[in-house]
């Protein structure tokens, strides 16, 4: 949406250079079999997850919409480029939840050396990343 990348200090002129590249999608699309686009709400502009489905099983990339392992236990700690810090949190409640659903793998791009793992929930309620192999 041209709404949203001028937000994002996109011009007319930056936008015309790509337009014959770029193809949008709708929150929720399957763009490829087995691949669905969700939108992040509250990070960045145009920020998107992508879950990936086969085999009984689905890995979610969630890119940044979280930026550390601590986010699983806290999706109430933000980052600082967050433009709307509570649709954020809301978004990342809601991505750890799905990340303790069975057969799930997140991928955490900017976690470090631990980037695929899962959501446990902890005696006190709240979740912990738990790394997998």
């Amino acid at each position: 949406r041209r709404d949203l990348a001028a937000g994002a200090g996109a011009t007319e002129e930056r936008l015309a250079a790509f337009a014959s590249r770029v193809r949008t999608v709708q929150d929720g699309e399957e763009i490829f079999p087995g691949v669905r686009a969700s939108f992040s709400i509250g990070h960045t502009v145009g920020h998107v997850t992508y879950t990936i489905t086969g085999g009984g099983r689905r890995l979610i990339a969630f890119g940044d919409a979280m930026h550390a392992p601590v986010q699983v236990t806290h999706p109430e700690w933000g980052c600082g480029i967050d433009h709307d810090p509570a649709g954020a949190a809301e978004y990342r409640r809601r991505m750890v939840e799905e990340l303790s659903r069975p057969d799930t793998i997140g991928f955490g791009n900017h976690f470090a050396d631990v980037v695929f793992g899962r959501a446990e929930r902890r005696p006190d309620g709240r979740f912990t990343w738990v790394p997998v192999a």
